[in-house]
């Protein structure tokens, strides 16, 4: 009930305003209700709190806003100097790309110039391998896309593969050829002055047309004898016609006779390398004077020595 007084009590009154004017004129009353004023002041301090709340929210919300933003900023420099470093790296690794294609290119070349200097036949394959390696070096191109790099990686790994295999099978090669180089009787088994060679001539002995089974190479009694190839002994004693005897063979199909020696200085079933120490030259068996009679065997068959010896 006194609620209810108190707002009728509010509707009745009022409340004046009273403008007095500087100039003189007259004073002017404005009247309100009390009702209408309290109303005024409700709203405006409710509008009041709005926008001080409003303000609040906006200012926390911007602070956020700038912090996140912050944050951003850290990230993107971050992420900006990541790609930076992931750019130079890239780069490199074009340039290793291109500098192992060009490595490759070379190893393939050394490869060709061994097998030259050993005398081993060119590999087909590997030849084939090397054109594919040459095509590939020459479409290196250190601003081709990232996909393009890892299909030329890839294949630059694949050739690099086969080159591996492809050298080990030279290494394999090598020293087969090398092994076989040292038993090739092509070392001069002495020094001296050739005073007769392979094939037919007049026997010293009998002056009769005879054919000749090696060269016989004249020089000093006791001269050192020489092994022209690794090799085993496999005789060493004397032999008719031919004195002291030495008779080596030396694998891949090879064999080579030392005859009229002073003395031999190795046993059978010795082993001996190319250049070694054999025998004194001597004028035993049928001899006109001290000379070794030299003579090369193949596949059991006598051939010119001269055609396998070295040049001196």
């Amino acid at each position: 009930m006194k609620f209810n007084h108190i707002i009728k009590k509010l509707k009745n009154e009022s409340v004046s305003i009273m403008i007095v004017p500087h100039t003189g004129e007259n004073v002017k009353q404005i009247n309100f209700k009390k009702s209408f004023l309290y109303t005024f002041l409700g709203c405006s301090s409710i509008s009041f709190i709005i926008i001080c709340a409003s303000l609040a929210f906006l200012i926390s919300g911007n602070g956020s806003l700038y912090k996140d933003l912050a944050t951003k900023e850290k990230i993107i420099s971050k992420l900006t100097a990541e790609n930076n470093v992931q750019s130079k790296e890239i780069t490199q690794l074009r340039n290793k790309t291109k500098l192992i294609s060009e490595k490759l290119e070379a190893l393939n070349d050394l490869e060709e110039q061994v097998r030259a200097m050993v005398g081993l036949k060119k590999n087909i394959d590997s030849m084939k391998e090397k054109e594919v390696s040459r095509s590939l070096v020459s479409r290196i191109n250190l601003d081709s896309s990232d996909e393009e790099l890892d299909s030329q990686i890839l294949s630059l790994s694949g050739s690099m593969d086969s080159e591996n295999d492809n050298l080990q099978k030279l290494i394999k090669d090598v020293n087969n050829r090398l092994e076989f180089l040292k038993c090739k009787p092509d070392k001069w088994p002495t020094h001296g002055r050739i005073t007769s060679k392979f094939g037919y001539r007049l026997s010293p002995l009998t002056n009769r047309r005879q054919f000749h089974k090696g060269i016989d190479i004249a020089n000093k009694t006791g001269t050192n004898i020489l092994s022209a190839a690794n090799g085993i002994v496999v005789f060493s004693d004397r032999m008719s016609g031919y004195g002291n005897t030495l008779i080596i063979s030396h694998g891949y199909g090879y064999r080579t006779v030392y005859a009229h020696n002073q003395r031999n200085l190795v046993k059978v079933g010795q082993k001996v390398t190319k250049g070694q120490l054999i025998a004194k030259m001597g004028n035993t068996g049928r001899s006109t004077g001290p000379h070794v009679h030299f003579e090369v065997h193949y596949n059991g068959k006598r051939i010119n020595p001269m055609k396998i010896l070295s040049s001196k």
